[in-house]
């Protein structure tokens, strides 16, 4: 297979031979053709100042013939041939048929090129009619032949030169075609090895190589672009490998402690007939905290599945946030018993999913009991709900990432080290088209809150 250049190159040169030989075929022809009618012009203009002289004797018919380097000939009204200055003219036959005689006879002049039986050659024949007979010069192709072939041989010096300057100008297209194309394929090349840092701005032979290398450029930033996302991805792949890891091992670690607890106390039970019934009620009532504990990590991983597929709906009403917030306090006290949970709530009604917005408050305070010592104030009002705690508190970098689900802050654990507490918070929060906001200061406490303008009943 021809490269582009060679292509081109020979493409060209076959185009110049076929024009070439078209015209100088059609050049042949059509300078024949203005030669013969040039001499035929010439000759009628010879024979018509001939013809003006009286008396055409042969002296003067021999003069004629050396001036214009013509035949002639004198012919007679019965078509015999009275004088000829290349033959003698008694041995020629009757001329009286001749096609030039007969268009004289008709038209007063008459001309016809055809081959000369006599002299054995082509020529062309002029007649004029005169009164007494017939006056015809004749001129021979052969020297028209000379002056196309003359011409011809010009045509062609002038085409050999036209190929000389093909050759020489297409070898420097040449050259940079094939620069050019080497360059796009060395670029091509780099692309296949990944190497996307490639430069085709020199690449100007013509436009289309020019768009064609805009367009191997811009491919080449996409897929460095895309290079960049996917090593992005494949960092974050790597990230989130990492923390599902460890996220198992949390749950597994969280779930081994009060399923081991129970089989304990169980078994102690089991194996000891003539415990106390006090201890025993003692072990019952431990069996129970951790089988609810449990119960209780289930349905909170069991929610942040169904939010992730997106299969809540729903279910506003109107009620006193208040209430809810002084009927979370009081499930928690059961709880943590020995814990002060400071409630400054305004009476507010909003319209929202109750159970949704308990689930919320139970995850922040909850949250704020573990983490602090201290008392937990949950403040209420028109503008905003806030949890506050004087716990330790959460560095910038991690507040950015504490709402993503199982994400866990240097080893803390949200929501009983499973760590979608505050992913389930900001989702409910979404759901109803709230914001969960966080201020937090490393030793020194943090307040989580979200505004409920958009919830209040007006």
């Amino acid at each position: 297979m021809l490269k582009l250049h060679q292509y081109f190159l020979r493409s060209t040169l076959w185009i110049l031979i076929f024009s070439f030989f078209i015209t100088a075929l059609f050049s042949y022809y059509f300078a024949k053709q203005s030669e013969i009618e040039s001499a035929k012009s010439s000759l009628r203009n010879i024979v018509n100042v001939a013809s003006l002289q009286r008396d055409l004797n042969s002296s003067y018919l021999a003069e004629l013939a050396q001036s214009s380097r013509a035949r002639v000939s004198y012919i007679d009204k019965q078509g015999r041939v009275l004088y000829d200055s290349e033959h003698n003219s008694s041995d020629m036959e009757n001329h009286l048929a001749r096609p030039e005689i007969q268009e004289a006879k008709l038209k007063g002049i008459g001309a016809s090129v055809r081959y000369s039986s006599t002299l054995k050659r082509d020529l062309i024949y002029v007649v004029k009619q005169l009164p007494n007979g017939y006056l015809r010069l004749a001129y021979p192709q052969r020297s028209i032949y000379n002056s196309v072939v003359d011409m011809m041989a010009k045509i062609l010096i002038y085409f050999l030169i036209l190929i000389a300057l093909l050759l020489y100008f297409s070898g420097k297209i040449n050259s940079r075609i094939s620069s050019d194309s080497k360059k796009i394929d060395s670029a091509l090349d780099a692309l296949l090895k990944k190497d996307f840092s490639i430069y085709l701005g020199d690449v100007s032979c013509c436009k289309e190589f020019t768009k064609i290398a805009k367009k191997i450029q811009k491919v080449a930033k996409q897929l460095k672009k895309r290079q960049r996302q996917k090593d992005r991805y494949t960092k974050r792949l790597k990230e989130i490998t990492k923390r599902q890891g460890d996220i198992i091992s949390a749950i597994s670690h969280e779930f081994k402690n009060p399923v081991a607890a129970i089989i304990g106390y169980a078994q102690t039970i089991k194996e000891t007939p003539d415990l106390d019934d006090s201890l025993k009620r003692k072990f019952i009532d431990k069996i129970e905290s951790n089988a609810k504990k449990i119960s209780t990590m289930i349905d909170t991983l069991a929610l942040s599945i169904k939010l992730e597929s997106k299969a809540i709906v729903l279910n506003k009403e109107e009620f006193n946030i208040a209430e809810l917030a002084k009927s979370t306090k009081e499930m928690l006290k059961q709880k943590y018993r020995d814990r002060e949970i400071i409630l400054k709530c305004e009476d507010v009604m909003v319209k929202a999913d109750r159970n949704m917005l308990e689930n919320v408050f139970i995850n922040m305070i909850e949250n704020a009991l573990k983490y602090s010592e201290d008392e937990v104030v949950v403040k209420c009002s028109k503008e905003r709900v806030e949890v506050i705690d004087r716990g330790i508190g959460i560095s910038a970098n991690d507040i950015k990432k504490i709402k993503e689900k199982f994400y866990r802050v240097d080893g803390i654990s949200w929501n009983n080290s499973i760590g979608v507490g505050l992913y389930i918070v900001d989702y409910i929060l979404k759901l109803h088209k709230l914001e969960l906001e966080i201020k937090s200061q490393k030793g020194k406490g943090s307040v989580f809150g979200f505004e409920i303008k958009k919830i209040l009943v007006k």
